[in-house]
């Protein structure tokens, strides 16, 4: 009778937590409603946001009664990551519903656009030609709240027990103590200052204010949603440009070093080896993007050529997909290679951005000249592994090298996997590679595929590796077991 009660504080406790993120997404489904004061003519459009937003508050709302007197304690093991699961799914199929509403969107693109919107992915099938302010302000909230991450939002208002294991569960490893609550109070301050930071600077490069807010959400969240079908492209603005450029490193950074930039110990940030590979990819890819622009006759003079290399190698590597550049991956060819790297590689771990994550390729290009030591050395002969982590110098064993080349390895299949799935649905090869690479990197950048008109059976692929993007690979696996020993208990207490 015990573990039955026990079982059942715990489900409800679960249940509990699934509030906060319901109460959330009601919160940014309602906020567009309001625009109809400064656009009156797109006031029928309203009720599409209002009535499923405050259905989806009156919900949290529900469920946070309910479980009042259930506390949110420890997890059992591998628990966290299905709650985690479980806050994302739900999230997606709620913000989806506003999109399916407003009759522009098939179910299937509804769910593809809010996928995009929550992962920041930034791939979009939505038609330029007829959208309302209200689902452009929609689809950048929807990166807001995906940026920034659901569970560190909920870390702040659940026990920090609790809050640590969805914390270590969505990928952010490096806490700013004393606690995960400060932790993600900071992290979310600086992420919500930039953003205003970023506002500000576009209002005052020429950029109207609406489209500066959507922008400075799409480039600090590494999402790529744009109110132009151009992106940034549209304006041919190079101080707009530089600004993106700046905000997208920003969002990309580990917030933790974002931080430390912000208390100027810059040295503890410069001398850290994530940092250090993606300034030097960033570095060696940036010259032939600009041959590639020159060649292509994009680009007519440097300055104008350094600007756009510059931004394009970015917007991929930070894994946000806004361009200067329309179509810029159809239109390479010998930079293609360079770029479907950066795409592999992505931004840093305990950031926005997707893709590999420069921790692991770090770790891994020092495992290999490790190795490759070791090899031309006598066996008599011990060295330590380590790499710069802030500017302290620390070990890492052969175990942890490892689990970093699985992981790796786990990625690249997957990868494959999906780019044999699109070349199923009858899309060539490079195509299907770059965009279901842009999908799992989140970057966004499409070859051409990713259209209104592309099948539902394509979307439904390029939806699972976005998902997998934003929680990783791990959250999956363990979920699984979790999942699994979960039925096998409720098997038993059945029989008993």
């Amino acid at each position: 009778m015990e573990k039955k009660e026990l079982n059942k504080s715990y489900y409800l406790g679960i249940l509990k937590c699934l509030s906060y993120p319901i109460f959330m997404v009601g919160v940014v489904t309602v906020i567009p409603s309001l625009l109809f004061l400064f656009y009156p003519e797109e006031k029928a459009l309203m009720q599409y946001f209002a009535i499923p937003g405050i259905a989806y508050l009156f919900l949290g709302y529900l469920i946070r009664l309910f479980t009042q007197n259930y506390k949110v304690t420890e997890l059992k093991k591998n628990s966290a990551p299905v709650v985690v699961l479980l806050i994302w799914i739900i999230s997606i199929f709620l913000g989806a519903i506003p999109f399916f509403l407003t009759k522009d969107y098939s179910a299937t693109q509804a769910l593809f656009e809010a996928t995009s919107g929550f992962t920041t992915t930034g791939f979009t099938v939505t038609n330029f030609k007829t959208v309302s302010h209200m689902v452009l302000l929609y689809r950048s909230l929807l990166h807001l709240l995906g940026g920034v991450g659901l569970i560190l939002i909920l870390s702040l208002l659940v026990s920090d027990a609790f809050g640590m294991q969805l914390f270590k569960a969505e990928g952010h490893l490096d806490k700013i103590e004393p606690s995960v609550s400060y932790s993600a109070r900071t992290i979310t301050i600086v992420y919500l200052g930039l953003i205003t930071g970023g506002t500000i600077l576009y209002t005052v490069f020429g950029m109207p204010l609406f489209d500066s807010i959507n922008h400075a959400i799409s480039a600090v969240s590494t999402g790529g949603f744009s109110t132009k079908a151009q992106s940034i492209g549209y304006w041919h603005n190079v101080p707009v440009d530089v600004t993106t450029v700046v905000l997208m490193m920003l969002g990309a950074t580990n917030f933790m070093a974002t931080v430390l930039l912000f208390k100027g110990k810059f040295m503890s940030v410069f001398k850290n080896s994530e940092t250090l590979v993606t300034l030097f990819f960033i570095a060696a890819v940036t010259p032939i993007v600009i041959v590639q622009l020159f060649a292509n006759g994009i680009c007519e003079h440097l300055p104008s050529a350094i600007d756009n290399a510059v931004f394009q190698v970015v917007a991929v590597i930070t894994t946000t997909g806004l361009s200067t550049v329309d179509n810029f991956f159809p239109k390479s060819t010998f930079a293609l290679m360079p770029l479907i790297v950066l795409m592999f590689i992505g931004g840093n771990s305990g950031s926005t951005a997707g893709g590999m994550k420069a921790y692991r390729v770090a770790l891994a290009l020092r495992s290999i000249f490790y190795d490759a030591r070791s090899a031309t050395e006598s066996n008599r002969i011990h060295r330590g592994r380590y790499f710069y982590h802030f500017g302290k110098k620390e070990n890492f064993t052969k175990e942890e090298q490892n689990t970093n080349n699985s992981y790796l390895l786990m990625y690249l299949a997957i990868g494959f996997i999906g780019t044999f799935a699109l070349c199923l649905c009858g899309y060539d090869f490079k195509d299907s590679l770059i965009e279901f690479f842009s999908a799992l990197g989140t970057v966004g950048m499409s070859s051409g595929i990713v259209g209104r008109d592309m099948s539902n059976a394509s979307m439904w692929i390029i939806m699972v590796g976005m998902i997998i993007a934003r929680l990783e690979i791990y959250i999956f696996i363990l979920s699984g077991n979790r999942i699994i020993a979960d039925i096998k208990e409720f098997i038993q207490n059945r029989k008993k």
